[in-house]
């Protein structure tokens, strides 16, 4: 090469990388984010490309990912995030469901990808102060991470990039007179023109936050060639099948045929789709727009779990043979695999079937659990309920009734040889007087909410469930009534659990015959159908949606039933997601 050559050659601008080009080259995950380590990669996910050129694309200012559980849209956002940290700064804010959450994401996975990432790290300021979990001021911007929980935290700061994770388990402001924290959220943008704000979650229902998005939006949907034939298609869940000689009787599989048998096939040509082809097919796929009314700048993707490349057709086959047979029934699977809301109705009064069986037995391998809605009103009392759980998930009803003291719930436990750590009681009245009893005795403390499920990070993974540990109950917080001379007992644990989710379990159980006996007494009807799911419209946001309301003077005993159930699920009774009650919680 000639030296006039050289000299222009040096002068050549370098090809400008696009956004998912830039992640690839200066992006590494670290076994402290991410099961899979080493430098980030859209090979094995190349359907994250379209939403990530979107942190560079002044045209679009809303996303919503629809997508379903290990898919990577969370890291997806991460990465548009450290993009826009190194090569686009501007203040960014973050919101999660609860501050817990969103101290825990930023201390676990954002910070340790900024220090891991040379590109990221030299961003951080010498002040080492100006870097905390929740508030972060690096050289050329700033990071906020927040609970939605907190309307202060969202309403005290303008952003340009608005990063919002599992909008579906936002407060939706129906409970108070401030609006939802989508709503706050959303606000903090509007003196940015250039805003973008992306929105992430898998849908619970129809009327929730996260579909409305979507509808919104231009609705893209993932197409993939088929191997054989070459057409291009969605990939949907009715479209897997396996070998139905698996089916051993109606209630049972041979799972391990159902695995190894499954495959997809293709709407076209019939042809069998193996797992082994999923990637190639995945490499070649286009995100294709279905909704030419969307809102202009406004971009919907939606992607179910059958896309997820470290998951086979098989195992998400097994999963929703188990799943039928679970108490949350099919609806996890749904939300959380195929990515599709669960659709709801008004509920209808069902016939409640007696099973051929009276109270006051326990049967051998039988786990007695008794629960108890305390309450003051005319005098203490307590409505409870003593059911016996088999090994199955199935359960009889042993007792149903009131008891008038302290003494009488512990005769009663005693009489049904209801372990202490079997007992639960409800702390939302009276909430001391509970907690002192549950010390003494060894029993549990439980709380309603009306928060339709609850948010943990376990390991690398966001886990849902209808209930939640909170702390210990201490009897002598806040006004002191009590005295702690001569106090020999360790604190009793207090788990919350979810309102709507769990009377949702207990309508379907209902409907199983043998939920109670021949000679239930008829008060227990009168507060079983003291409660029906109605449909009510947010008069600040014009939402509607389906909640429990009660219609009946007393709804005690549908309580205790209720708290039954958690109990039955914290003592791995039941088929329930995540964490089960372990000796350590019993007694701490």
């Amino acid at each position: 090469m000639k030296t006039e050559e050289r000299i222009k050659s040096l002068f050549v601008p370098r090809k400008k990388l696009s956004i998912p080009e830039w992640c690839e080259q200066h992006l590494t995950l670290s076994a402290r984010v991410t099961n899979i380590p080493g430098p980030y990669s859209t090979t094995l996910t190349p359907y994250v490309k379209e939403p990530l050129e979107a942190f560079g694309n002044d045209s679009i200012r809303r996303v919503t990912l629809v997508w379903g559980a290990q898919t990577s849209k969370t890291t997806t956002i991460l990465a548009g995030l450290a993009y826009r940290l190194a090569e686009r700064p501007c203040p960014s804010l973050w919101v999660m469901p609860s501050e817990q959450l969103a101290r825990s994401f930023s201390e676990t996975r954002w910070l340790p990808m900024v220090d891991d990432c040379p590109a990221l790290a030299k961003e951080r300021p010498i002040d080492t102060d100006k870097i905390k979990i929740l508030e972060q001021h690096f050289n050329r911007m700033s990071v906020w991470f927040v609970g939605a929980s907190s309307p202060a935290n969202l309403a005290s700061r303008s952003v340009a990039l608005l990063c919002l994770d599992e909008v579906d388990k936002f407060p939706d402001g129906s409970s108070s007179k401030e609006a939802g924290a989508l709503q706050l959220a959303e606000a903090r943008v509007a003196t940015y023109p250039n805003h973008l704000i992306i929105s992430t979650s898998t849908p619970t229902t129809a009327d929730s936050i996260i579909w409305a998005e979507w509808l919104k939006g231009d609705m893209r949907f993932y197409f993939v060639p088929c191997p054989h034939c070459g057409h291009k298609q969605k990939l949907l869940w009715e479209q897997v099948k396996w070998d139905q000689s698996a089916k051993l009787s109606d209630t049972e599989w041979d799972f391990g045929l159902v695995k190894s048998s499954t495959f997809y096939e293709c709407v076209e040509c019939k042809g069998q789709i193996r797992d082994g082809q999923k990637t190639k097919m995945l490499r070649d796929g286009e995100w294709i727009a279905t909704n030419p009314k969307g809102e202009p700048g406004r971009r919907s993707y939606h992607l179910n779990g059958l896309y997820a490349p470290w998951v086979t057709f098989g195992s998400l086959a097994v999963k929703w043979l188990q799943d039928k047979n679970g108490i949350l029934g099919l609806q996890d699977f749904v939300n959380r695999i195929l990515a599709e809301p669960w659709l709801e109705h008004e509920t209808e009064r069902v016939e409640i079937k007696p099973g051929a069986y009276k109270m006051g037995e326990i049967r051998m391998g039988e786990f007695p659990v008794m629960s108890c809605d305390i309450q003051e009103a005319g005098g203490f009392h307590a409505w409870a309920i003593v059911r016996a759980w088999d090994t199955e998930g199935k359960s009889r009803l042993v007792w149903a009734g009131r008891l008038e003291t302290w003494g009488d719930i512990q005769a009663k436990a005693e009489e049904f040889s209801v372990k202490a750590a079997a007992v639960f009681c409800d702390s939302g009245d009276q909430t001391r007087d509970v907690y002192l009893n549950c010390c003494k005795n060894g029993w549990i403390a439980l709380v309603g909410s009306d928060k339709t499920s609850f948010s943990e990070i376990v390991g690398n993974a966001k886990v849902q469930r209808p209930y939640a540990r909170i702390a210990n109950g201490d009897p002598f917080s806040g006004k002191q009534t009590l005295s702690k001379e001569g106090w020999k007992w360790k604190l009793c644990p207090v788990w919350r659990w979810s309102n709507p989710a769990i009377k949702d379990i207990l309508a379907n159980f209902l409907k199983t015959e043998g939920w109670v006996a021949e000679d239930t007494p008829s008060v227990y009807f009168e507060h079983i159908n003291a409660e029906a799911k109605v449909r009510v419209k947010n008069p600040l946001t014009g939402r509607e949606r389906m909640v429990w309301k009660q219609v009946g003077k007393n709804n005690h005993l549908m309580d205790a039933e209720c708290m039954n159930i958690v109990g039955a699920a914290l003592h791995g009774k039941l088929k329930v997601t995540a964490a089960d009650l372990n000796a350590e919680e019993i007694v701490e």
